[in-house]
């Protein structure tokens, strides 16, 4: 009976997996009761896990060159970029969170902090955004020896769980000066540091993480993959300076850019541009003309639909202000009223820009 139902649930046989695997996926699983469930595609998924961690290293590493020497420490200094202090902040936040978990014998949230450090902050995020600043004598340094403190404390938050693979990964690491230990297993273990909390830092990353996200976005909806232009345009000197400095990095993670462009008037913006809010004080705008499909007259219908909709609840939120004890409700009721009211106004805004540079697009075409 039990081959019988072995047959029924694998048909095509259990898959190798391996130890480090297995055992993540047991420490994941230790949420509940002493019956596990063991789903097999899950332990499988963290066998993935291994391998994106192993070439995720394999590929950083090449970022380091021979003649990288790495920091004694992790020191902080001015001369950090954004993503670098925002890439710290991160580190620190799962540290503190795997030592609180650990501390509490919580091990299905301490494997969780660990993966989503490893996997979508450092994998998806600054593993990408390293690449040009290693690229620039101005901060190959720093971004090196950033990549290689969050190499290697990444790998001793995760050797409790993966002994296995991050012992292998970590010999292969250069060595620190003077550091006398010869194993992960005996190192010591990344603990909360004050110096590395950066509140500002990640207030500051969640508007570039903002904009790649949008960019991406328009870019599907006009079928963009490659080569794209790109304006964004700020009446925020904050949001200006933020978004100005980080057109590289922005450029790494969207990875379908060409030209990127921060402007502060939106005349700056040519004619024949999709467009999406960002803030209220932001706007990002794609040139769709490389595109061949693109239909003016449909963009234009498309554009006085949502600009329609738009005034609409523009509409709704200010008879909402307008009504009878409104100043009566939950301050922090008024203040989101508010904040989207702001946000649909610049919503308005840049609908109507956006129709205007696509009318115009196709009085230039007719001509």
């Amino acid at each position: 009976m039990a081959k019988k139902g072995q047959k029924a649930d694998f048909p095509r046989g259990i898959p190798q997996c391996g130890t480090d695997a297995l055992r993540f996926a047991l420490c994941a699983y230790s949420g509940g009761g002493r019956d596990i469930n063991l789903e097999i595609n899950r332990v499988e998924g963290y066998r993935k896990f291994c391998n994106k961690i192993w070439n995720a290293t394999a590929f950083a590493m090449l970022k380091l060159d021979e003649s990288f020497v790495p920091p004694a420490t992790v020191e902080v200094h001015k001369d950090l970029t954004l993503v670098e202090r925002w890439i710290y902040h991160k580190l620190n936040q799962a540290a503190t969170e795997l030592n609180k978990c650990l501390a509490e014998r919580n091990f299905m949230n301490a494997t969780s902090a660990v993966y989503s450090f490893w996997l979508y902050e450092l994998c998806d995020v600054y593993i990408e955004a390293a690449k040009p600043l290693t690229q620039s004598d101005a901060t190959r340094k720093s971004a090196q020896d950033t990549l290689y403190n969050c190499l290697d404390y990444g790998l001793r938050m995760l050797h409790p769980f993966m002994p296995f693979v991050t012992e292998e990964l970590w010999q292969r690491l250069p060595r620190r000066p003077n550091e006398p230990v010869e194993s992960i297993m005996v190192s010591s273990f990344p603990v909360h540091d004050p110096r590395l909390v950066d509140q500002a830092a990640e207030d500051d990353f969640a508007l570039v993480f903002s904009a790649t996200k949008t960019i991406r976005s328009l870019a599907s909806q006009y079928n963009l993959q490659k080569d794209v232009d790109v304006y964004i345009s700020c009446s925020s000197d904050k949001e200006a300076e933020i978004l100005g400095g980080e057109v590289e990095t922005i450029k790494a993670l969207a990875k379908l850019i060409k030209n990127l462009k921060v402007v502060r008037n939106v005349k700056e913006v040519p004619a024949g541009c999709g467009s999406s809010i960002l803030t209220s004080d932001s706007s990002v705008y794609l040139d769709v003309l490389g595109n061949s499909d693109i239909d003016l007259d449909a963009e234009i219908i498309k554009a006085e639909e949502k600009l329609a909709m738009a005034n609409l609840n523009v509409e709704k939120l200010k008879k909402a202000e307008a009504r009878p004890g409104y100043e009566k409700s939950p301050l922090a009721v008024r203040e989101a009223n508010a904040e989207k009211l702001r946000l649909t106004e610049a919503e308005v805004s840049n609908l109507q820009l956006t129709k205007e540079l696509f009318a115009k697009l196709k009085e230039n075409d007719q001509k």
